[in-house]
């Protein structure tokens, strides 16, 4: 990546700006508070892929100007905005022109000024592309419902998160949908990390059933820089990190169920039989007891028909018994 710092006025960043050939423009990084009205001369610059304008004291004026130029930045893949004066209506007209940036998947806007109604703003405005979103060091409290699972990585970390936002976490790290995958609270304070975690392990792995385990979230694999992270987290947050989402639920269940119970299975009779043994096959291959025990239960429960050499000669007529007589 090409990094350019210009050190003269608007007028001389737009006329090097201008001279550069798109595939110069790979990154392009601008430390003069000067140019903040040059960025206007960005739109020129149609083949950027990484923009930053970091600690430039930008606010409203400056990210309306990047709003509306932006759109043009159609190869645009990561923009730092990090250390300005960014706060919630700057967050407004920024996105209004991101929105457009359909390649973008990163976005630096820590050390700003922006809080839960900015936050809701990006979640709504950015476009799909964007998978990771940092946004530490702002006025974020999460002491509302806001929708966080459609960020691949998100980072919350010194922000004051007020004591509600475990559970607005929690309902992201439900959500069906959640995407997330990294996730970094460090210094958020509301108390000792140790405590605050608890509630994440049940959402990693909920014990209530195995339909709850199933359900639980097989996405988030890393925690950020929390420490002294309980060890039973850590396992399932590597666990987590399989890409096989199908084979971490059955890890799970396995992990927090010694005796699965069948009986759930049997109206399907045997012909589920075939598929739970497959399944147990695949992911107990190690646990022979649990195999076993599974296996007794679905056959002690079905009843077996059998033809009577007898009666077979007599029009195939068919006796029902039981197998076991128990």
């Amino acid at each position: 990546v090409w990094k350019n710092s210009l050190s003269g006025m608007a007028e001389t960043y737009a006329s090097e700006a201008n001279g550069l050939d798109d595939d110069d423009m790979a990154g392009l990084a601008l430390t003069n508070r000067g140019l903040q009205c040059g960025i206007p001369s960005l739109a020129a610059c149609t083949g950027i892929q990484e923009l930053e304008l970091e600690c430039l004291g930008l606010s409203f004026n400056s990210c309306a100007a990047l709003g509306v130029i932006s759109p043009q930045m159609a190869a645009l893949l990561k923009l730092s905005l990090k250390g300005n004066s960014i706060d919630d209506d700057c967050v407004q007209v920024l996105v209004r022109g991101l929105v457009q940036c359909r390649h973008l998947y990163e976005l630096n806007l820590n050390k700003n000024l922006i809080g839960d109604n900015g936050l809701e703003l990006l979640v709504q405005g950015l476009p799909t592309s964007v998978d990771s979103l940092e946004l530490s060091d702002n006025e974020v409290t999460l002491s509302r419902q806001l929708p966080l699972s459609r960020f691949k990585a998100l980072n919350l970390g010194g922000n004051e998160l007020s004591s509600v936002c475990p559970r607005v976490i929690a309902a992201s790290l439900a959500d069906p949908e959640c995407r997330l995958e990294t996730l970094y609270l460090d210094n958020i304070g509301i108390g000792d990390e140790e405590n605050r975690l608890e509630y994440i392990f049940d959402l990693l792995c909920d014990t209530a059933n195995i339909n709850a385990t199933h359900g639980s979230n097989h996405t988030l694999g890393f925690l950020g820089h929390v420490a002294d992270i309980p060890q039973g987290i850590k396992m399932l947050l590597e666990l987590n990190s399989d890409q096989d989402k199908s084979c971490v639920a059955a890890k799970k269940i396995l992990l927090t169920n010694r005796h699965l119970d069948m009986r759930p299975l049997f109206d399907w009779e045997f012909d589920l039989l075939p598929y739970m043994v497959t399944w147990l096959d695949r992911f107990a291959e190690s646990l022979l007891d649990l195999k076993l025990s599974s296996i007794f239960q679905f056959v002690r429960a079905m009843p077996v028909d059998f033809v009577d050499k007898v009666t077979e000669e007599k029009g195939q007529k068919c006796c029902r018994n039981s197998l076991w007589p128990w």
